[in-house]
């Protein structure tokens, strides 16, 4: 039968093997980590960034919805005419708000 038999020597090599191996992990995640947090910082201000042109898009939708319907309303002030375009920019304004 044959023996098996670790020396001193063998053990601390293999120490210092894992303890070398830990160290290289260790330094590679530290290097990657400023380009990981970059990474996600760019990635969250895109998506704040798609969210807020959202809501610019649906604020300047509503701006030209009021701005038409005022238009609407002048033009029949000064011309005292203009009920058919009156009632279809109300039909227009209520077409917007039901589908908002």
């Amino acid at each position: 039968m044959t023996e098996f038999a670790i020396t001193s020597g063998q053990l601390m090599w293999l120490c210092t093997l894992i303890a070398g191996l830990w160290s290289v992990v260790k330094i590679i995640k530290e290097i990657r980590k400023p380009n990981d947090d970059l990474k996600k910082t760019v990635d969250r201000h895109s998506e704040l960034l798609d969210n807020d042109n959202k809501r610019l898009k649906e604020h300047e939708e509503s701006n030209r919805m009021i701005l038409k319907c005022l238009l609407v309303i002048i033009n029949h002030e000064i011309t005292g005419n203009g009920i058919e375009t009156m009632k279809e920019a109300r039909d227009d304004l209520q077409k917007y708000l039901v589908d908002k």
